[in-house]
C-alpha cells in the first residue's frame, strides 16, 4: 500500500534530495520559471501567485488583498516557482501486479514531495480507462496529504491510450516545467505524440517506465494460457527456455527504441522494475 511506503523516515530521506532536482530542473532549457539554487531576499520583483497556506506570511502583498479580497504572494528572482505535472497510467496494467502499481505510484508521490517542499506546484493526472483524472494547483506541503489520497484512490482500470489522454492533458494549464510520465509504455496508441505534445507545451518531459520484475525475469513453464490484462485477447503458448529468450530480446529491443526516442526528442528516459529500491529509482530520476 502507498501510504504504507510514505513513512516519515521515508518522506525526511526525501527531504535530502531537495537541491538534486533543484539543480536538474534550473538547467532545464525549456524549465522557464525556476527557483534557483540559493537562497535569501532578493530585492528584485519578479512575480505574483495565489496564496497557499504554509507561505511566509510578510510575502503577502496587503495592497492586492485591499483592492481585490485575495491574498497574493510576491515573488522574487530567487524564488520563482515551476511547474511538476505527473502523469500516472492508471491502466490495467498497471494494476495487474500490486507491487508495480505501489511502485508507480510511490515514484508520482516521491516526485510530488520533493516538488512541494520545494514550494513548487504541482499538478496530477492519472488516465484510468477512458477517464482522464485531474488533482490540480498543488503548492504547498500542507497539500501532500491531498495528493496522496488522491494517487491512492480506488479505480477501475483500462487500456493504456497514452497518446490520446495527452490530448487533454495538453488542454490544461500546464506551465513552463516539467512533466513526468509514469507508465509501462504499453500503450495501445503509442507514446510519441504524447512526448511531442508536451515539449510543444514547454515541458521539460521525463520518460519513467515500471516494470513488475516477473516481466523482466517470468517464470512460467510449460502449456500456459496467456490473457491480455486489457483487451482479454487470449493465447496458448508452451513455454520452453526459447520463448523466454526471444522475450526477454523484445522487451530489450523495445526499451531501446523507448530510449532512442527520447535522445532523439531530447526526453530523460529511465526503465526500472520492481526489485529496485523506490528511493533508488527516485534518486536517477532527478539526479
Amino acid at each position: 500500500m502507498l501510504r504504507d511506503i510514505l513513512t516519515n523516515e521515508y518522506l525526511s530521506r526525501l527531504e535530502v534530495l531537495d537541491m538534486s532536482i533543484r539543480k536538474r530542473l534550473s538547467a532545464a532549457p525549456s524549465s522557464g520559471a525556476r527557483k534557483s539554487s540559493s537562497k535569501g531576499s532578493s530585492i528584485e520583483f519578479s512575480d505574483f501567485r495565489e496564496y497557499a497556506q504554509g507561505d511566509d506570511l510578510r510575502r503577502v502583498d496587503w495592497n492586492s488583498y485591499a483592492r481585490f479580497g485575495r491574498l497574493y504572494t510576491k515573488l522574487f528572482n530567487e524564488e520563482r516557482q515551476a511547474s511538476i505535472n505527473i502523469i500516472l497510467d492508471g491502466s490495467t496494467s498497471m494494476r495487474l501486479f500490486e507491487k508495480k502499481l505501489d511502485f508507480a505510484q510511490a515514484v508520482a508521490a516521491s516526485v510530488a514531495y520533493i516538488a512541494l517542499n520545494n514550494s513548487d506546484k504541482v499538478n496530477i493526472f492519472i488516465a484510468d480507462g477512458m477517464n482522464l483524472e485531474k488533482c490540480t494547483g498543488l503548492v504547498s506541503k500542507q497539500a501532500f496529504s491531498r495528493c496522496v489520497n488522491f494517487i491512492a484512490e480506488e479505480r477501475k482500470g483500462g487500456e493504456t491510450f497514452l497518446n490520446k489522454f495527452s490530448e487533454q492533458i495538453a488542454n490544461e494549464r500546464l506551465g513552463d516545467g516539467v512533466s513526468v510520465i509514469i507508465s509501462d509504455f504499453f500503450s495501445n496508441d503509442g507514446y510519441d505524440k504524447a512526448v511531442k505534445l508536451l515539449k510543444g507545451k514547454k515541458q521539460n518531459v521525463i520518460m519513467v517506465q515500471i516494470l513488475d520484475f516477473s516481466e523482466v525475469e517470468p517464470q512460467e513453464k510449460g502449456n500456459v494460457r496467456l490473457i491480455d490484462s486489457e483487451t482479454d485477447a487470449k493465447r496458448e503458448l508452451e513455454i520452453t527456455p526459447e520463448v523466454v529468450d526471444r522475450y526477454k530480446k523484445a522487451l530489450d529491443n523495445y526499451r531501446n527504441e523507448l530510449r532512442e526516442f527520447a535522445v532523439r526528442n531530447e526526453t530523460a528516459f529511465y526503465s526500472f522494475d520492481t526489485s529496485m529500491p523506490i528511493m533508488a529509482a527516485v534518486g536517477e530520476i532527478i539526479k
